[in-house]
Formats: C-alpha cells, sequence, structure tokens
C-alpha cells in the first residue's frame, strides 16, 4: 500500500506533534481513513480492505461517517495495546494502519519534532515490534516460494489465497508480539497497577533517603533532615575544594565540565568544613570518594523514579528491557495462520508434483503421537526444532529454485513438521517453567500456622519436589503413609 509523504501534507506533523494518544490516533486514523478510497483505485487489497470498513462502519455506526472515525479509533487502541480485533478481517486494516504510522514516522524522524512521552514510547515500541518481527522472518526465511515468476502451474485464485495466508499470519505475528511490546503501557492504564506504583514509590522514597550520600546532599544543601527537622548548616570549604580536589563551584557561565560539581553552590561556603571531616560523618573513607559520590548521585527526585520503575518492570515485566524480544518474536511468529500456510504451500507443492494432499489432522496426529513419545529434555528443546525447521525451509527453497517439486515438497513437509513441534515445545517449556515456580511458592510457604492435613500436604509437595532437585533443602517424609491417608480419606482412588 503506498503512503503519502508527510512533507506533502503538512498537517500530519501537526497530529504527530498531539500532545495525548487517543487525539493522536484520532487525527490520523482519520487521515489514513480518508485517504483509502483515493488510493483503493489503483490497489486492489485496499479496495477490499475499504469494502471491509464499510460493512463494519455500518454494523457499529450506521452511515455516520464521524461515527464510524471514532470507533474505527477506539477498536485500534485496543488492538494497538491488548491485541484484539473485532475480525481477521479488520485486523489486516489495523496492521496496515500501523504499518503506514511507522512510515509516516519514519519519514518525520529527521524533523525537530516535539512528541509527548507516550506518543514517542507508542512508536518505538512498534519499531522495535516490527524490526524484530521481520527479524525472526529472515532467520527463519519464512517468505513465499510462490513468489514473482515463480507460480506456474498455480490458478490466480490459487496463488492470492495462499498470499493472503501469508499476509494474515504476518500480521498475527505482529498482533501477538505488539500486545507483550505493549503490556507496560497497558498495565499504566490500570487503577490497581497506578494504585501498586505508588506504594512502590513510597517505599523507594524511604529506601533512598536513608542512603547516606542522599542524606549528606540534604543537609549540605537545606541544613535540615528529610523531615524538615534543622540539623545545623554545615557546608563545605570552598577554597579547599577547589586547591586540593580541582572542584569549582558550577555557575550559570560554565559548560559543566568534569571538575565542575553540580550544586557546588548549594554544598560549598566561605570557612566550610573539611570534604575528609563530611567524609567520616557519612560513613565514607576519604574526601575524594564522598566528593565522588557527590558528583555522580543523580538527584533524588530522578533517582526515585528510577527505582520505582525498575520495580515494577521486575514484577511485571518489559519485553524491551528483559532481553527476551527475539525469543519472543520467534514465538509470535508460530502462528495458527502461520502453520496455516505452510500447509497450504505444502499441498500446492504436492499437487503440482503429482502427490498426495496433506490434512491439518493428519500432521497434528503424527506430531502428537511423536511428541509425546519425547523424554522431556527432548520434548522442551525446542532449539533443535527451531534448526530443523530452518532446515527444512532452506531445503525447500533450494529444490523449488530447481524446479524440483516434489523434492520441495518433502523439505516443506518436514518444515511444517518441526514447526508443530517447536509449537509444541515452547508450550511445554512455558508449562514445565509455570511449574517449577510454583514449587518453588510452595518450597517457600511457611507451615508454622499451618496445621492438620495441609501441612502434611505441603509437605509431601516438598518431598517430591526435593526428589527432582526443586526443593531448596532435602525433606523426610513418609509418602507412603500419607498415600494411604489419603486413601482411607476418600481422597485418592
Amino acid at each position: 500500500m503506498d503512503a503519502v509523504e508527510p512533507d506533502e501534507n503538512p498537517s500530519l506533523i501537526r497530529l504527530f506533534e498531539s500532545a495525548e494518544l487517543s487525539a493522536f490516533l484520532r487525527g490520523t486514523s482519520r487521515y489514513f481513513l480518508e485517504t483509502l478510497p483515493e488510493i483503493g483505485r489503483t490497489d486492489a487489497d485496499v479496495q477490499e480492505m475499504g469494502e471491509t470498513l464499510r460493512d463494519w462502519g455500518r454494523e457499529v455506526s450506521g452511515a455516520d461517517e464521524s461515527a464510524i472515525h471514532a470507533h474505527f479509533t477506539q477498536a485500534f487502541e485496543v488492538y494497538l495495546l491488548e491485541g484484539e480485533a473485532p475480525s481477521v478481517a479488520l485486523r489486516t486494516v489495523f496492521e496496515h494502519f500501523a504499518e503506514w504510522l511507522l512510515h509516516v514516522y519514519g519519514a518525520l524522524r529527521g524533523l525537530d519534532l516535539t512528541l509527548s512521552p507516550d506518543i514517542r514510547d507508542v512508536l518505538l515500541r512498534m519499531l522495535a515490534t516490527h524490526a524484530a518481527i521481520e527479524e525472526a522472518r529472515d532467520d527463519m526465511s519464512a517468505g513465499m516460494l510462490f513468489t514473482g515468476g515463480k507460480t506456474a502451474g498455480l490458478s490466480a485464485d490459487e496463488h492470492r489465497r495462499l498470499r493472503r495466508l501469508h499476509e494474515e499470519a504476518d500480521d498475527e505475528a505482529h498482533q501477538k508480539l505488539r500486545r507483550q511490546v505493549m503490556k507496560p503501557i497497558f498495565l499504566a492504564r490500570q487503577d490497581w497497577y497506578r494504585k501498586e506504583r505508588e506504594t512502590v514509590k513510597a517505599i523507594s522514597t524511604r529506601t533512598l533517603k536513608a542512603v547516606p550520600i542522599y542524606q549528606a546532599i540534604q543537609t549540605l544543601r537545606f541544613g535540615t533532615d528529610f523531615d524538615g527537622k534543622p540539623v545545623g548548616r554545615m557546608k563545605l570549604d570552598r577554597d579547599i575544594l577547589e586547591r586540593d580536589f580541582g572542584l569549582k563551584p558550577l555557575s550559570s557561565e560554565s559548560d559543566g565540565g568534569e571538575d565542575e560539581l553540580d550544586h557546588a553552590h548549594a554544598f560549598a561556603g566561605r570557612e566550610g568544613i573539611h570534604p575528609d571531616i563530611a567524609a567520616g560523618m557519612y560513613g565514607f573513607d576519604s574526601g575524594r570518594t564522598f566528593l565522588q559520590a557527590l558528583v555522580r548521585a543523580r538527584p533524588i527526585e530522578l533517582a526515585i523514579e528510577l527505582l520505582t520503575e525498575r520495580t515494577m518492570v521486575e514484577r511485571h515485566g518489559d519485553l524491551l528491557l528483559d532481553g527476551q524480544l527475539e525469543e519472543e518474536a520467534l514465538k509470535a511468529l508460530h502462528g495458527d495462520k502461520w502453520r496455516a500456510f505452510l500447509l497450504a504451500e505444502l499441498n500446492a507443492l504436492s499437487q503440482l508434483s503429482g502427490g498426495e494432499a496433506t490434512t491439518r489432522y493428519e500432521v497434528e496426529g503424527n506430531v502428537h503421537r511423536l511428541f509425546s513419545a519425547l523424554k522431556v529434555s527432548s520434548a522442551t528443546d525446542f532449539d533443535r526444532h527451531l534448526a530443523a525447521e530452518r532446515k527444512g525451509a532452506a531445503e525447500a527453497a533450494e529444490a523449488f529454485a530447481k524446479d524440483d517439486l516434489s523434492q520441495a515438497a518433502e523439505a516443506k513437509r518436514r518444515q511444517l513438521m518441526a514447526c508443530h513441534f517447536y509449537m509444541a515445545a515452547s508450550a511445554k517449556a512455558d508449562e514445565l517453567e509455570a511449574l517449577i515456580d510454583r514449587m518453588a511458592t510452595l518450597d517457600a510457604m511457611d507451615d508454622e500456622r499451618a496445621g492438620g492435613a495441609e501441612a502434611d500436604d505441603r509437605q509431601a509437595v516438598r518431598a517430591l519436589a526435593a526428589k527432582f532437585g526443586l526443593a531448596s533443602k532435602p525433606v523426610r517424609f513418609d509418602m507412603d503413609g500419607w498415600l494411604e491417608q489419603m486413601k482411607e480419606d476418600d481422597l485418592v482412588l
């Protein structure tokens, strides 16, 4: 789909400088929808998107164009942050809109735009999602075989169906990954999350106010503690700072060099104390280390925000910060639509080479039979299955380039099976990780206030966990006696 260049439409620049996300999406989506009919005159796919929008618009808004625009904006914002679209067809429209937004933003990034933090964060997360999916596709050679002039033997309808499945698989991957990448923005809108963040911020504030260097900064600047109680005016000797330590006050005319002490005008004074004395008061071994800590210390307000944010990320995660983006992009790529596309491409190859068609049930049955026979270590080794999938894709492409369609079909079959194995292995690994986390939680429970069967049940769990190396310490427990008691109480068959 062609995108209108922003330099041809100065109004787009004003939209990207919008101060609030919802207003920004209202303006850009209206612009996008108004350009679709013109582009659709020369692009059949865009024309089809327009028809999809008109059908959906009549259902939700009748013939009211303003209401359609409003519903589109609301639905897209939900899709952007939560990954939920009213339909697969509308998901395709949303993905084209998202791609259009990124195109325009990419063209505007060289300009001196003033973007609000929430809009900038959303756009950067959209870019990160797009880049991660593209990298995953390149890594897996996840393109179509039947492209360009290599479509001989397929009807126009068959080729269109393949292309549509491939596009839907791409849309599904972006949707799944973006939902995870946008999770922090979605959570920040929830009341419970805001309340939890306030609690965490209060704890972060108390923590940092107890740090000696911040207590020193508070005293040096204001002569009070953090509760406002006077502790006596104390300054560092200005002459000693400059003469013995090479530090000078940071003034409005200075350039903020390394030899300047930020807020030195607040820390220093005439006839102040020696930094070595101040260092001893706050637990530092020398005046120089004390001054280095002063220079490096962030403003406490900023430090509180950073500590609060880090704690919330540790609790709730952020895919852009935890190093899991590449792995999650590969998982997102392996969706139901991707499996459907691989099966359709396999059957197209089989049809052209005189082979028999394969059904989804045959593939799933074979995978279930073979996968269930694997040991846990092999069943959860998704890297191995990824390697097999890459190999199958490469061999299929090589055979297809040589017009060996029979060999291409066999390689495509291996690629499809490996894809199913990878998805099953990923699900099993996630299940195992959740089980281990649950075991760790049960292992850490306090039994002092638990009695009777509840305490026995916990001990039984720990005994089982210890058997497989998942408990923190060995557990002595009469498992046989516990099972017999369970049978007597008619709790197990």
